[in-house]
This record gives C-alpha cells, structure tokens and sequence, in this order.
C-alpha cells in the first residue's frame, strides 16, 4: 500500500485495565497515531477508543462500532499501535483483519507491520502463536511464583479486611497485615455483642448506626447485614488468613444484562478446603469468642422467632400506596404489612412513605372473608362465566384465523433461511451480513413459536357448560371454606394478583374475579410511625 496517497484513516487504540485508562496510556497510543498520520499525509476521521477494556475479547463496543462502519466511506484505512491492541489471542486478530482485508480497508500496524506476502504473513501468525505461548508461560509463571510466596508466608496482593492495615514491604511483591486498633476495638465489640449478648445483625447494624460507627468505605451511613456476617466468619481475627480461596468466574445468573463486560469472571466461587494456603497474621480476638460468636449466628439463624412465627397469607401480594411492596413485619402478637421502603432502609429513617403499617391478621381474615363471601354468590359468577363465554365465543373465530397467518409467517421464515444459507454457500453474501440476517430471522421465529406455544391458553376448545355451574360452585366453595391454612396461601397466589392497600380503612382487591373490600377494622396501628412492633403493647383501631 502507498501510504503517501492515503488520505481517510481510522485510528483504535486500547488499554486493557481501567488503571492503565487513569495513567493516560490511551493518549500516549493517541500521540504516537496522531504523529503517524502527520508524518503520512493522513487525516483521522474517526477515533476509536476503548477504556478499560480486555483484549482477550472482541466484545468491545468500540470496536464493535469500528466493524459496523466499514463500507461506510467515512475512511479507508485503520491503524493501530500493534497487533496487541487489536486482541491478545492470534484468531481473533486474524478474524478481524481478514475481515476488513475483505471490505477492501486496509490495515496498518506501526510496529510490525502486516506483510503483504503470503510466506510472510505465514511467519507473522507463527510469531503470534508464539508470543500468545509466552503470555501464558507468563501467567502461569506468575500464579506459581504467588503460589509459592504464600507457602512461605508472605501476603500477595491482599486487600485487608477491617480491623487491619496491609503494609507493602518496600521492594518486594508481598507485604504484612498490621492491626489497626480503633477498628480493632470495634471489631472485638461486634463479637462481643453476638457471643455475649446474644445480638442479632439486625441489633447489630442498629447499635453501630446509634453509636455514629460507618462501614469502611463510608459511602453509607449503616453497615449492610451481609458485610456483618462476613465478619463474624472470617478467620483473620483469630490469626489466620487464606489465599487462594476463591477463583474468578462468569457469574451463573448476571444482576443485569450487559451486551458489553469489561470482566467477563466478575463473579467468586470458593474453591476446596483443601487448596486453601493459611498465611499467619496478627489475631484480634481469641479463639473462644470467635467460636462462641459462630455458634451464637447458629442458633439465631435455627431457633430465630422470626422463622414460622407467623405465617402471612397475602405474602407478595400487597402494595403500598407509595408504590413499593409491603412485606411482613413484627414480633411476638402483632404483625403488620409494613412498606418494604422503610424496611429495607433500616436502621435509618426515610421519608420514602408517610404510611402506617396494616395489622396483618385482620387483613388476611378480611380478604379471605371476602373472596368466600364473592364466590358463594353462584349468580355473580355465573354471570361472570357467561359474559366470558360471550367473548370467547366472539374471539375465537378470529383467534383460528390468527394461528393459521402465525403459522403461514412461520413457513415463510424457513424459506427465507434457506435462501440466506444458499446465498452464503454461494459466497453472494458475506458472512457478517449472513449472522446478522439469521439472527433476525431466529428472534422473529422464536417470538411466533411463543404465540402458537400461548394459543391455546387463549382458544378454548370447548364453550362454557353452564349446566352444571351450581355443582362446580359449590366444590369450589366448600374446597376454600375447609381448607387447612397450609393450602390457602396457594389459592390466595392463584386467585389474587395484588392488594392495594392505600389511606385507612380501604383495601383494594386485584384478582380474576373484580373485588372491591372496604377494610372497615384494619386495626393495630403503630403508635410511632418508626417504632418496632416489640414496643408496641396498645391496641388502636382505626
């Protein structure tokens, strides 16, 4: 290629960790391909730039954007540093290169640049595969060197849990924990409060909050229970830490869907016992406390009064006016429907909702109550079922006329995939434009295969028998008045769809049969808006 006559570059770089982003390598690839281009009688059109991201990956999004505008005449060339910002692994550099190669863009590297002879290029992808080789010669020389440094007592790496400081010995890759004592103190007392007094992590969050004590990292004003827990589990305390306790993984069931991960093993799976190295360190606490602390968890978790104190029979199933769920609360007698917004903010106090909390024994008796009293009205169902059929009887016509056009557009979509596999076996189409096809032609196959799937939910095969209805009414009847309480959470989940429970004395039903109840005795409200419900002794209807 003449680079002289290049006129319409496109420019990618990549840094593989955000640190390297923060220490402002992407500017110093940026200078190097600016001086390039100066020096060449190019102009840059474009920047692609990548913060942070793995080369280990093509899952990138701005070179997914790279590779989205080929052909689009905004340049016609694309320069990197070197092969390795392109991607760490030989095929996926190879991949991409043969695939702007293609599309007639030419590809330049500053060091190393791509031969334009075949024997050439063939020694070029036999030094990749070498130096992929020493890469993970070099990895792997460095997790045995880890491994070996921790054998012998040194901590690699560690991020110090609270309590301590690590302290880098200078020179060296390992270092040392040092016992930091104002969170040392803090640490014996939580064990304390659990083996002595017998606290709970809720107690302890709550004492914590009252004595002004944040977490670690302060960006919160209370200590999460999770972050309590793993405290009262860690061994550190009582002189020994582990490495090698944990190994990176892809995470079975992602928290949110992401098209582009910048750590694909953002997840931690603890690896056997056995594979464990215990490095010693300075003890906090002793053995008995930590143990008595274990066992006092234990017991809390197994003998609890929260676990079968009471069993709520509308459980998630009823809304706060404020728009968050309401879940169960309470201890000893009272139990309340309290809003899940002030729940899960404790210990501290929001003003997310200005709304009491429900007794929960009288709502539960009151909508049961309810949903009996509808369904022994054999006439209102009855009427209920006909205007049902009526409908059905109106729709299902036209319900058959639509599952013969699913399935006629479902024909339609094979053909189209035969003729997008012989256009690709006969090379008319690339093997991008093919995948992307595909893929359309899969989603849509697969959003009318759910239609057909759904559509006799939807047809009845049989009109309504009303003959009949009165026997079916009364089963149904005598099935929900007898039934243990262990099966009417059930019917409850099957009946109801959801309870809105807004100002007093009114709660509105949502379920397969309309329901209107007026709550005319949710009682038991909490004296204090923010009271727990073991301070409560009086009973105030409303």
């Amino acid at each position: 290629m003449d680079e002289l006559k290049l006129k319409k570059v496109a420019a990618y770089c990549r840094v593989s960790t955000e640190k390297q982003a923060d220490e402002q390598t992407i500017d110093v690839q940026k200078r190097f391909l600016q001086e390039w281009a100066d020096a060449n009688n190019a102009i840059i059109t474009q920047w692609y730039l990548d913060d942070g991201w793995s080369g280990d990956t093509l899952d990138r999004p701005e070179l997914d954007n790279l590779r989205s505008e080929v052909g689009s005449g905004i340049w016609d060339a694309v320069v990197f540093i070197d092969r390795d910002r392109l991607a760490r692994t030989l095929s996926y550099q190879e991949y991409v290169i043969r695939e702007l190669l293609e599309k007639t863009i030419d590809v330049i590297f500053l060091n190393n640049p791509l031969a334009e002879d075949k024997q050439t290029r063939v020694l070029q992808q036999m030094y990749g595969i070498v130096a992929e080789m020493e890469r993970i010669n070099i990895a792997e020389r460095m997790r045995k060197g880890k491994i070996h440094k921790a054998k012998s007592g040194k901590l690699i790496g560690h991020q110090a849990p609270y309590g301590y400081k690590y302290q880098l010995i200078m020179g060296t890759e390992g270092g040392f924990f040092k016992v930091c004592e104002p969170e040392a103190e803090i640490v014996r007392m939580i064990f304390h409060w659990v083996a002595d007094e017998g606290y709970s992590m809720r107690r302890v969050v709550k004492e914590l909050y009252e004595l002004g004590i944040k977490p670690p990292k302060g960006k919160r004003d209370s200590w999460p229970k999770s972050s309590i827990a793993r405290m009262l589990n860690r061994e550190d305390y009582i002189g020994i830490s582990y490495y090698n306790r944990r190994e990176a993984v892809a995470p079975r069931n992602p928290i949110k869907f992401e098209k582009y991960r910048r750590v694909k093993k953002s997840s931690r799976r603890k690896r056997p016992r056995d594979e464990w190295i215990a490095i010693p360190v300075p003890r906090i606490i002793d053995d008995d406390l930590f143990h008595r602390a274990k066992q006092r968890m234990l017991e809390n978790f197994l003998y609890g009064k929260r676990n079968k104190q009471y069993e709520y029979l509308l459980t998630g199933k009823v809304m706060c006016a404020c728009g968050a769920k309401r879940v169960g609360d309470g201890v000893r007698e009272h139990h309340y429907y309290r809003c899940a917004a002030r729940i899960y903010n404790y210990p501290v106090v929001t003003d997310k909702c200005k709304y009491e909390g429900v007794n929960a024994e009288i709502l539960d008796a009151m909508t049961w109550n309810k949903l009996l009293e509808l369904l022994s009205q054999k006439s209102l169902i009855k009427s209920q079922a006909q205007k049902w059929g009526e409908k059905q009887g109106k729709t299902v016509d036209k319900s058959k006329e639509g599952l013969t056009r699913l399935k006629s557009a479902l024909e339609k979509l094979t053909d189209e995939e035969k003729r997008y596999t012989r256009a690709f076996a006969s090379k008319l189409i690339e093997f991008e434009h093919y995948k992307n096809e595909m893929q359309e032609v899969k989603a849509k196959r697969e959003a009318i295969e759910l239609e057909i799937k759904n559509f006799d939910e939807r047809v009845p095969d049989e009109a309504v028998n009303l003959d009949s209805f009165e026997d079916i009414c009364d089963t149904l009847y005598h099935t929900l008045k007898y039934a243990p309480a262990s099966d009417r959470q059930e019917y409850i989940r099957n009946l109801i769809v959801s309870i809105y429970v807004g100002e007093r004395r009114s709660a509105l039903v949502n379920g397969h049969i309309p329901l209107l109840a007026q709550a005319q005795n949710v009682g038991y409200e909490p004296i204090g808006r923010y009271r727990r419900s073991s301070e409560r002794r009086e009973i105030h209807t409303v």
